[in-house]
């Protein structure tokens, strides 16, 4: 009996760690901290389980967050969405999503843009 407590407790401790994941990025494109030769086409946001977007914006680092729309009307686990043409600079991208759970969950990914020096 000493041996199964100690064991429940694990048990339970790893349930209630799962029942309280929520949604959370896996990755992006263009990916967190990365530095890209040239502007991106669109942006692609890669989450753990689909989630509703409501909130998205694009600000260059000397600028003013812009808001990207529309958003997608239907909750995904990949999320596209094409950008404008932007210069090179430093950018950051702001996102908000609802999960099925309904927790909200935020989150950004920084990039720059630095195209190779001319010959």
């Amino acid at each position: 009996m000493r041996r199964l407590v100690p064991f429940l407790a694990a048990t339970l401790l790893a349930l209630t760690d799962q029942a309280q994941a929520h949604a959370h990025l896996r990755s992006s494109t263009p990916a967190n901290q990365s530095t890209l030769a040239s502007a991106p086409a669109a942006l692609s946001l890669e989450f753990n389980e689909a989630v509703q977007l409501t909130a998205l914006t694009l600000q260059k680092s000397t600028g003013t967050p812009q808001k990207i729309a529309p958003l997608p009307a239907a909750a995904s686990k990949t999320i596209t969405l094409a950008l404008t043409a932007l210069d090179a600079g430093r950018y950051l991208i702001t996102w908000r999503a609802v999960s099925d759970d309904r927790h909200i969950v935020s989150g950004k990914v920084e990039f720059t843009i630095a195209p190779p020096p001319a010959r």
